[in-house]
This record gives C-alpha cells, sequence and structure tokens, in this order.
C-alpha cells in the first residue's frame, strides 16, 4: 500500500504535471480512502495470529492496491527523478518516436470515471471489513505495544559481540599459523542453527587471511549453485574487485572453472572458507580443486551434519570444533553489550528482566542478538520488558528445543518491525538461498519497487541506507564484506532467518519463490513478484502454472532456454537476469523485446554469452538503473537520452553513443572506459553535474598518443563535476601499462569527494597534488606520485576523516618521510610502497591507525632505525611487509631485514602481528606488466625501484599477506632480462621504438645486470630518466618561441651532455643495457632540440622582430 500512497501523494503535489480540478479532486478523495484502508492493513498485520476471514480480506486488499496502482500508471503515464518527484513524460522532450506498446494517456471524463469506479472498489473494500466484524480482531495484537522509533544504538559487527569462543579459536589459530605441520588440512565447525559457527568462522578469516597468497569466503546452501560457488572461489583467488555479485560467474562452465582454480591454486598457499555446507556429494566436488601441497594450505568448513564434517576432515576427529551453547555470563555480556553497551548500564528495574530473558534464548547468539536487537530499538519501559519475556514463556511448548526457541524469537522480532521494515526483509527472498548481496544493488531495488518512504531532510538513498541499518542492528540481516572504511559492502541472511523470510512471503502472497523441483499445479496464479532458480541443468524447465502478465518483478537465474518469454510481462518494474547458456551452439539471446517493458524502472543483465539489446529503447522512460555484466553486441544508440538513468553501469570495454552530456540525470556510472569513447564523450562527461559515483576503466591497449589525449580531456571534464562523491581510475582487463606523470598543477576536484582512487599504472602525479589539503570529507584515498616530499605529506595530515591511505613513491626520497603528533588523526589502514623503507612517526601521529602495509627493496645499505617511531602507534594491530630482493641476495641480507623490523616492532607495547613476503624475480605472474612500465628510484641503484604489487590487490576488501616462512613467487619490479640477466632484442627494440614516438610517455626498464653497476653511475641515469620523463611533455606542449620553450631547450643541452658522459662510461664498463638506454634518450633529446631549433629559427625570419623577440 505504501508505495501507492507515495504515488498519489506526489501525483498531487508536482507542479508539471497539471490535472483538472474534478479529476484532482477525486484523485484526493482516492487518496483518503486508501490511507484509511491502508491504516486498517497495518493493525491487521501486527496481529500475532489473524483469523482466516482477516488474512482473506488482507489478501484482497493487498490486490486492490496493486490493480489500482496499475490503473494510475496507464491514466497518467509520468515520470520519477531520483528524489521521488514525479516529472510529466509529456513535458520532457524525447524527440519525435514511436513507443510501441505504450498506452495514450485517456481522455479527462474517462480518467474521472475511472477513478470514481477505483474509489467505489475501495469503499466496497472497507464495508466488507465492517461485514466481516473484523474492527476488533486486530486490537488483540500482542505487538502493538512495540513502537516503531525506540533509541538508536550503535552498528555492532564483527568482533564487538564474539564472546565465549576463545578455546575453539585458539585452537584454530594454532593449526592456521602452521603448528600442526605444512600439509594441506581441513578443520570442520559443527553445531547447531544460530549456535556461532559463521560467526566463528567469519572472524578467523578476517584475522587470519593476511597470511595467505590466496583466500576465499564463500556460503554453500541446501541447494547449492555450483558455478556461483565455484566462481565466487575463483574470483576472491584472483582478487578480482566486483562491482556486481553475479561477476564470479559469468564467464565460464562449471569444468572450466574448476580447471582455472586448479590452476591458479598450484605451488600457492591458500585460505578456503566454505560456510554452511549439507552435502558430501558437493563436497567430493570441490575438494578435487585443491591441490594438495605441502605450503600449509587451510580449508575450514562448517556444517549441522556431522557426518559431513567427518567426510571433509577424512574422518579425523581432532580437526572438528564442536561448538557449545553460551553459558549465562557470556550470554549476558552478548545481551549486555549489543543492549546497553555494557552491563553496568543497564538500569537495575530492567535487570532482572533481562536476566529472565537471556535465559529462555537457550545460549544461542543468533538468539541473544535478535532479542537484544529488538530491545536495542524499543525504549527502556519494564511494561514492554515484561511483555517480550512472557511473549517467550506463553509461545514456547513445555520442553522446547533450541530450534523452537529460536524460531519464536525471530517471529517476535519480526512482528516488531515497522512495517516498512517488514516489506523491505521481506523482498530479499528474491535472492537465492545463501546468496550474498551487495549493499548498493538491494537498496536501488528497494528504491525501484517503491518501498522507500521520501524525506523532505534525507536523499532517497540515505533513507533507504537507514532501512538496511536498522534491519542490521536487529539481527535480521549478517553483514559480510566490510571496508577500511567500516562501511558494509555486502550481506547475507542467517539461513533459518531467511527460512522465516520465506514462510512470511508466501503467507503474505508477497513473493513467489520457485527452484527446479517446484511445479505449480492448479489454475493459473497471481504472481505480483517472481524468482526463479534454475540452477540445476538436469531437471530445469520453463514455469507453468502463473499469470505473467501481472508479475511486477521477476528475478530469473539459469540457463537461458529456462526463461520464460519477456513479452509475457507486461507490468514490469524490476528485471534481474543471471543466465548462462549450455554450449551447444546457442550463444546469444536476444532481448530486443525488453524495449517494450514500459513501467521497467530496474534492469540487469548478467551472463556469459553475448547479449543482442536493441538498438533502441525509446519505450523505456522510467527506467533508473541499467547494469550490463554481459558481452553486447552494441549499446542501444538512444541510451544517452534516457530521461530518468539514474545508475549506469557498462559492460568491460563498451562504448557509448556520441551526447553523454544529455545524461544529466546520471549519479553513478561504472566501467566507462576512455579509451574506447571518442573524446567528444570524455570532454562531454563534465556535463553530468549530478554524477556522484564514477568508476573508470581501461580495458583495451591505446596507442600513447590517443591514450594522453584522453586523459587530458578526462582531467578537464573532472573539474566540473562538484557533486562527485566517488572516483575510481584502474587498469581493466587488458591490463594496460602506461606511465602517465600529471603535473603538480591538478585541476580543481569536488570538495565533496569521499573516495579517490587513482591506481597506477595508469595514472601517477608527479608529486601530491595541493588540492588535496581542501578535501575535508576525504575517506578514502589511493594514488601513486613520482617523487614525494616531506611537505606533501602536510596536505594530507589534517584531513579529519581520512581512515584509508595508500601512498605508491616510484622516487625514494633522500631523507625520511616524518609523521608529527596530530597527523591524519582518524587513519586505520596505511599502505606504503617505496623503494627505501623512510618512514617515521612521531608521538601523537596516526592514533587510530590498525593496520601497517609495506612495500620497499632489501638493497638498502643501513637496515638500523627501519620505522623509527613505531611504537608511538598505540591501537596497531597488524603489519605487513613485502620485500623486493634479487635473486643474489642471501639468506643472511633476508635475516637481516627480518632482524631489522622485528627489532623495532618489539618495541611497541602491543606487539602487532608481523607478516613478511619476499619478492623475487621469477613469478611469470608479473612478467607481462614488468616489461611494460618498470621503474627505477631516484639516488638508489636500478634495482631499487618500487616493488610491485597487485593494482587490484589495494581494495578495501582483502589485506594481502603471507607468513613469514613461506617465499612468495611475485616478481620484482625492474626485471625485465633473461634468466642469465642479458637484454632480449625484443625489449630493446620495444624500448627504442617508444623513445622515437616522441610522446610523453616513457618506458624505463632495469635489468639484472645493473646489480653490478657503481651505484652513482646508475643514480645520474636515473635523475636522467625522471628529467626527460617530465621535461618532455611541457616542451611538446609549448608554444614555439615562447620563453618556456627556450629555457627547457637549455635544459636539454645539459641533459644531452651529461647522457654522453654516462653513454660512454657504461660503453667502458661493458654495460650494454645501460648504454642502449642512454643512446635512446641523448637520441631523443637531439631531434626535440632540433625541431625547436628549426622552430625559432623560421620565427625569426618570417614574424616581426616584436613578436620573435618574445
Amino acid at each position: 500500500m505504501g508505495p501507492l500512497l507515495r504515488k498519489l501523494d506526489s501525483l498531487l503535489l508536482a507542479r508539471e504535471i497539471r490535472l483538472p480540478k474534478p479529476l484532482k479532486d477525486g484523485i484526493e478523495l482516492l487518496n483518503e480512502d486508501l490511507e484509511e484502508i491502508g491504516g486498517i492493513l497495518v493493525e491487521h498485520s501486527m496481529a500475532d495470529s489473524p483469523s482466516h476471514k482477516a488474512s482473506y480480506w488482507m489478501d484482497e486488499v493487498r490486490e486492490l492496491s496493486y490493480h489500482i496502482e496499475d490503473c494510475i500508471d496507464c491514466m497518467l503515464p509520468m515520470r520519477s527523478d531520483g528524489d521521488g518527484k514525479p516529472r510529466s513524460v509529456r513535458r520532457h522532450k524525447v524527440g519525435r518516436v514511436k513507443i510501441v506498446g505504450f498506452s495514450k494517456t485517456q481522455k479527462p471524463c474517462t480518467r474521472i470515471a475511472r477513478i470514481a469506479e477505483l474509489r467505489a472498489l475501495v469503499r466496497e473494500s472497507i464495508e466488507r471489513h465492517e461485514r466481516y466484524q473484523l474492527v476488533d480482531g486486530c486490537i488483540s495484537s500482542s505487538h502493538r505495544v512495540f513502537t516503531a522509533h525506540g533509541r538508536a544504538r550503535p552498528l555492532l559487527h564483527g568482533a564487538a559481540y564474539l564472546v565465549g569462543i576463545d578455546e575453539p579459536k585458539t585452537k584454530l589459530t594454532r593449526w592456521l599459523t602452521g603448528e600442526e605441520g605444512p600439509h594441506l588440512k581441513v578443520a570442520a565447525i559443527v553445531g547447531p542453527e544460530g549456535i556461532g559457527k559463521t560467526a566463528l568462522a567469519t572472524e578467523l578469516y578476517r584475522e587470519h587471511r593476511w597470511r595467505f597468497e590466496c583466500r576465499a569466503f564463500v556460503r554453500a546452501s541446501r541447494k547449492p549453485d555450483m558455478r556461483r560457488l565455484l566462481g565466487g572461489i575463483l574470483s576472491q583467488v584472483q582478487r578480482r574487485q566486483l562491482l556486481s555479485e553475479s561477476d564470479a560467474c559469468t564467464d565460464s562452465t562449471v569444468q572450466s572453472l574448476i580447471d582455472n582454480l586448479r590452476e591458479h591454486l598450484q605451488d600457492r598457499r591458500y585460505f578456503i572458507v566454505i560456510d554452511d555446507l549439507w552435502e558430501t556429494a558437493l563436497w567430493n566436488i570441490v575438494n578435487n580443486i585443491f591441490p594438495v601441497v605441502n605450503n600449509f594450505s587451510r580449508i575450514i568448513i562448517t556444517a549441522e551434519i556431522e557426518h559431513v564434517a567427518l567426510e571433509c576432515c577424512g574422518y579425523q576427529s581432532d580437526y572438528i570444533i564442536r561448538m557449545k551453547p553460551l553459558d549465562s555470563h557470556d550470554s549476558g555480556k552478548v545481551f549486555f553489550n549489543r543492549v546497553f553497551g555494557s552491563e553496568d548500564q543497564c538500569p537495575d528495574q530492567l535487570m532482572e528482566l533481562s536476566n529472565k530473558i537471556i535465559t529462555k534464548c537457550g545460549g544461542l547468539p543468533l538468539a541473544t542478538i535478535s532479542i537484544a536487537g529488538l530491545l536495542a530499538s524499543q525504549p527502556d519501559n519494564p511494561g514492554l520488558w515484561d511483555h517480550v519475556q512472557k511473549c517467550l514463556c506463553s509461545n514456547l511448548s513445555t520442553n522446547p528445543t533450541l530450534e523452537d526457541m529460536l524460531r519464536q524469537i525471530l517471529n517476535l522480532s519480526y512482528h516488531s518491525l515497522p512495517h516498512y521494515l517488514k516489506t523491505c526483509l521481506l523482498y530479499l527472498n528474491m535472492y537465492p538461498e545463501g546468496q550474498t548481496m551487495l549493499k548498493a544493488d538491494l537498496l536501488r531495488r528497494w528504491i525501484a519497487e517503491g518501498f522507500i518512504s521520501n524525506n523532505e531532510a534525507k536523499d532517497i538513498k540515505e533513507v533507504a541506507d537507514s532501512y538496511f541499518h536498522e534491519l542490521v542492528n536487529r539481527g535480521m540481516v549478517q553483514p559480510m564484506e566490510i571496508n577500511k572504511n567500516g562501511e558494509i559492502l555486502s550481506c547475507t541472511v542467517h539461513r533459518i532467518v531467511h527460512d522465516h523470510i520465506v514462510h512470511k512471503s508466501k503467507e503474505d502472497k508477497f513473493i513467489t519463490s520457485i527452484d527446479y523441483s517446484q511445479t505449480i499445479t492448479g489454475p493459473s496464479a497471481i504472481v505480483r513478484r517472481l524468482s526463479l532458480h534454475f540452477s540445476s541443468t538436469k531437471y530445469a524447465s520453463k514455469p507453468a502454472g502463473i499469470m505473467f502478465s501481472r508479475v511486477r518483478s521477476l528475478a530469473f537465474f539459469g540457463l537461458f532456454k529456462c526463461m520464460p518469454c519477456i513479452m509475457e510481462f507486461k507490468l514490469l518494474r524490476v528485471l534481474i537476469l543471471e543466465f548462462w547458456g549450455n554450449y551447444n551452439g546457442h550463444m546469444s539471446l536476444n532481448l530486443t523485446p525488453v524495449c517494450r517493458l514500459c513501467q521497467l524502472k530496474y534492469l540487469k543483465i548478467s551472463s556469459d554469452i553475448i547479449v543482442e539489446l536493441p538498438a533502441q529503447m525509446c519505450g523505456l522512460l522510467y527506467l533508473e538503473t541499467l547494469e550490463v555484466n554481459a558481452r553486447v553486441s552494441a549499446m542501444p544508440f538512444n541510451i544517452v537520452h534516457f530521461p530518468n538513468l539514474l545508475h549506469l553501469r557498462l559492460p568491460d570495454g563498451a562504448s557509448l553513443p556520441d551526447g553523454i552530456g544529455c545524461m544529466r540525470s546520471l549519479r553513478t556510472l561504472q566501467c566507462f572506459d576512455p579509451g574506447n569513447n571518442s573524446i567528444h564523450n570524455l570532454r562531454s562527461l563534465g556535463n553530468l553535474t549530478n554524477l556522484q559515483d564514477l568508476h573508470l576503466s581501461y580495458s583495451t591497449m591505446s596507442s600513447n598518443k590517443s591514450l594522453k589525449k584522453n586523459l587530458i580531456a578526462l582531467a578537464f571534464s573532472l573539474s566540473k563535476l562538484g557533486n562527485l562523491r566517488s572516483l575510481t581510475l584502474s587498469s581493466g582487463a587488458a591490463g594496460t601499462a602506461i606511465f602517465f606523470t600529471i603535473s603538480n598543477a591538478m585541476y580543481s576536484i569536488s570538495l565533496f569527494l569521499q573516495r579517490l582512487e587513482l591506481l597506477p599504472p595508469i595514472f601517477i602525479f608527479h608529486r601530491l597534488p595541493k588540492c588535496f589539503s581542501q578535501l575535508h570529507k576525504l575517506c578514502i584515498l589511493k594514488v601513486a606520485v613520482s617523487e614525494l616530499l616531506t611537505s606533501d605529506i602536510y596536505s594530507l595530515t589534517e584531513l579529519p576523516c581520512l581512515t584509508v591511505l595508500s601512498l605508491r613513491v616510484q622516487t625514494a626520497p633522500e631523507g625520511k618521510i616524518i609523521f608529527s603528533e596530530g597527523a591524519l588523526p582518524v587513519l586505520r589502514y596505511f599502505r606504503f610502497e617505496c623503494g627505501v623503507l623512510c618512514l617515521e612517526f612521531r608521538p601523537g601521529a596516526m592514533p587510530n591507525l590498525h593496520r601497517l602495509k609495506l612495500g620497499f627493496n632489501s638493497e638498502q645499505e643501513n637496515y638500523g632505525n627501519v620505522l623509527a617511531g613505531i611504537e608511538y602507534l598505540l591501537n596497531l594491530q597488524h603489519i605487513a611487509a613485502r620485500i623486493g630482493a634479487d635473486a643474489v641476495v642471501g639468506e643472511f641480507n633476508k635475516r637481516a631485514v627480518e632482524s631489522a623490523l622485528k627489532k623495532s616492532i618489539s618495541k611497541h607495547p602491543r606487539c602487532p602481528n608481523l607478516n613478511v613476503q619476499w619478492v623475487t624475480s621469477t613469478d611469470e605472474q608479473w612478467h607481462h606488466l614488468e616489461k611494460q612500465h618498470p621503474s627505477q628510484e631516484k639516488g638508489s641503484p636500478a634495482v631499487h625501484g618500487v616493488v610491485k604489487t597487485e593494482s587490484v590487490e589495494d581494495n578495501d576488501k582483502q589485506p594481502l599477506g603471507k607468513d613469514s616462512e613461506v617465499q612468495s613467487s611475485a616478481q620484482h619490479i625492474g626485471s625485465s632480462t633473461g634468466q642469465d640477466g642479458t637484454i632480449e632484442k625484443e625489449q630493446v627494440e620495444d624500448m627504442n621504438k617508444h623513445a622515437d614516438s616522441g610522446h610523453g610517455f616513457f618506458y624505463r626498464p632495469t635489468a639484472k645486470g645493473a646489480y653490478n653497476v657503481h651505484s652513482s653511475m646508475c643514480s645520474e641515469l636515473t635523475m636522467m630518466l625522471d628529467k626527460v620523463s617530465y621535461i618532455l611533455p611541457l616542451i611538446e606542449g609549448a608554444r614555439p618561441g615562447c620563453k618556456a620553450g627556450i629555457q627547457e631547450l637549455h635544459n636539454l643541452y645539459n641533459i644531452i651532455e651529461k647522457g654522453k658522459l654516462i653513454i660512454q662510461h657504461c660503453v667502458e664498463c661493458s654495460k650494454l643495457y645501460l648504454a642502449l638506454t642512454g643512446e635512446a634518450i641523448v637520441s631523443r633529446c637531439e631531434r626535440i632540440r632540433d625541431s625547436l631549433r628549426r622552430s625559432l629559427f623560421l620565427i625569426k625570419n618570417m614574424v616581426p622582430p616584436a613578436l620573435a623577440n618574445q
């Protein structure tokens, strides 16, 4: 009823839509009648056990509200902006097009008569309610004592309520850290539902994942989808950042997923958690993907059935952890911490009632958290607490089981929810059991369904976010992935909560969920929301017995041959299609009919086959969200003219038609590829002034000239996006590896920015821009710089909201980078990569830092006083060091580095965990990147380049790490040579080719042979490389004859002369590689010098003397 009432209210208040007075009066009367019947419906929905008559009447009213909303949409076509305010379709200029299937607006007299008919139906329903004598039926509800808005409690998750698990956690920690031996081992956590199995496994995973090179956490279910399960493991062990929960399983068959997993995990140390495993048959399949290697790899599974756990552990009972209920002390700690913050803050008049309620929870953490979440949202009223305690006593049998008690508490918690939260919670039934739901995706679906109330003080997205966090606080939704900024990225629901949602959803006829084993018999059923889960290819078939023409929301998961015809769904508002092919010749699917779904607001397509979208989608005037995670033949050419599009996620490598500047309502743009879009679109990007979230990804390799031109246009556009909250630029699937050095004079940037990720190798600043100091709302910053000075750090140290900072520095600074007192007051995660470890902390710096991640090389001359002042980081818990070393570095030097680190850390009062990962130059994983953008550092030998780590590894979800006893095979930056340290011919030719290109992009390879070159000579060559990389773009962009050009020409002479001396020295020392590098640089400089000289000569002889002298 809520969406209909909000739609009528907006219609009456809209200034853009002029309604005839008789029609407006009729709508106002209809709205009043609906508010009356809606209030009665809410009262009945709160009843403990409504009578058969009441249930029948409520179903009738819900169907009536759907019917009225459909009639309103057909009579008065209108569109809605992101703020929930209606806009007239007729007043929006979309060109002269024919919209197939879109009914014409009815005449005023017809609409007035139709409104009168609808009002008569509502009045008849009210009279029927009185005739059924249901007036007093709703008063008996025992849940009327609960308030919709009680006190606000802080959001708790993770370790905030983990108590009573010290013994199993300690045992599994020893097992994870390798004390049980190097062989692959499997442990199982067993116990009844709600006992805390998932909580323990999750906490172990969050605490120890950094020790392993590959790790993944996935959830199974009673009817698991094998593709989704394996795809989830593969995406996590490869550390692919997913923008959608379906990204993991749309690119492979099951067999190819298994093969890819075995290949990727071979010779790597991995940690896999499989939650909620039910069948040994599933384990027999999954177990085959894990290579048996003696490198301390570990697997944890959780299960309710003991024989499943025994099978997974190879019938070794020593590796089975049997969970027990919490004792009264630990249960009380969970309860009081959740409700009051601590037991000391519990009022005396509530202490006795609290202990009675705790006893009723039976030591089950899920039950305790659920009932505590209910009471935390209510006032401290002894009468209310006594009511809760009596409800738990009266509704339970004489000898209730733990399961009975848990279900009763969940039922009580559900009925205490406000009606708007019940609706949002029931919608989770659209997702398959066990699936992890992205928070952003869930909120957009709620908005598209019309579940979110308008609020003048808040944006509709903020209201949806508050609903989500209230469900988390109530214990109904469990957070899964939480970034370093403390933001929940994804969530799930406990299995027993999911069962309760399915039951209530079926009872209220809210959502019909069908899997491959279910059928509908009898006459055609009226279904408003339909979710089809066809994960099994053996039994899947098209559903029958459903009246598709009335369906408003459709979610399909499975083989595309089982998907019903889209043409039959005429009233769809939400459409989610996640399908895959069977590879028997069916490699594409035509989705042209989707353009006829005139009421569609949300469209998401995920597939591993080619999707053919319509050439134009003129009928989708209401579309607010479009997500395409599939290969497409082409994007609709009129997509840039969608009047109401708010969120757009493009397929990898897709290009938009020219005219992107017309999409002024757009708030989210993901996977926009600057390399595949025209320069016109890049310049028009700045017209999207409402854009808040922009994710850019290079998926194809562009030419140097084209890439430079695109990035310059992009920089200008970014300076115009004043409402931008999040900006990410990263290399896509093609792994583009080109340095683009930005000068210190950066264009203006949005002051509202909260997240900024300009990841190498695409985007590198010469120095930290000064404008960063103005970003007072910035929470996450990840950038790379050519050089870093102490003065640059000052621009960041006072940012009041910065919680995540990742800095990668190409050129090692001459001195220490010092963080003084008060620097970065709220920073929780700091990642620093540089050729030399040059950090120093003063007392009072980074008071909230929890995790420190370092990347540096081991060939510095002095290891003393590393991490100076580390003892002043009082809240530091974890340190991860990724250290680069060539194969010739001996064990003695490695032990010296580790000893120096441990000595510094030993001064810390809390002794934080240390994980050291040695990086060698033998891993092919980095080979393709290192050939394209190796780096050297100023003031150090050529091998002192910045250690290279994954760009995707720097995401917020999974910090990288590995046990100190296991050496990684990741390649060291700067190695692009053969096994004997010589230079390969193709690499020299590639270097000379790019040296001749005349552009501002510079490839800077190094060689193993550089180890034997004197450090001062390498330093000179490195400085020359840096100067040329910086000067050449300035010269190429300068106007011939200007003073700046003449000055840079003078600088070139100096560089050329110095370069010739270095070349001569390299030849005398038989250092062919460095000689070739220097010769290419000097040759390029000479050509540019000669070009400038000719330009100056022409100016001098062809223009008036007054201009020539400028």
